[in-house]
């Protein structure tokens, strides 16, 4: 390799780039890597645009505080308009207090999947004190 190098770009330049590649062309080559990762995970992802479609008040069936303690978050269990029950997780300590037998929640559809997602909100926002 040090023939090919001193060939192409000289000896005494060869020698520096040579001995750059022995010690950092592995991590040059992983940050490469992780680029070109991170690059085709921006392109490739999907659009993910969603629009509001409406808030809630539901039931709640269960809910866990997050380590122990409401101001970490918490985890509810809720019962949706249609029937079906879904997990809400929610980092937010306020939000997190605020849950009771029933909770405030924000139903957002997915425009390219029509998915529906919940998301765990302030009693105001549902027209509650």
């Amino acid at each position: 390799m040090l023939d090919i190098l001193s060939k192409l770009i000289g000896p005494h330049r060869a020698v520096s780039v040579y001995v750059f590649l022995r010690t950092k062309g592995l991590a040059v080559l992983g940050v490469l890597v992780m680029v070109a990762i991170l690059a085709g995970l921006l392109l490739m992802g999907g659009d993910d645009k969603h629009e509001h479609a409406a808030f809630l008040t539901v039931p709640v069936l269960s809910a866990t505080a997050i380590n122990g303690d409401l101001s970490n978050g918490v985890i509810i269990s809720v019962r949706l308009p249609d029937g079906s029950a879904t997990s809400i997780t929610s980092t937010e300590g306020p939000v997190a207090t605020t849950v009771g037998t029933t909770a405030c929640v924000e139903k957002r559809v997915y425009v390219d999947s029509g998915e529906p997602r919940y998301r765990l909100k302030l009693p105001k926002n549902c027209g509650q004190a």
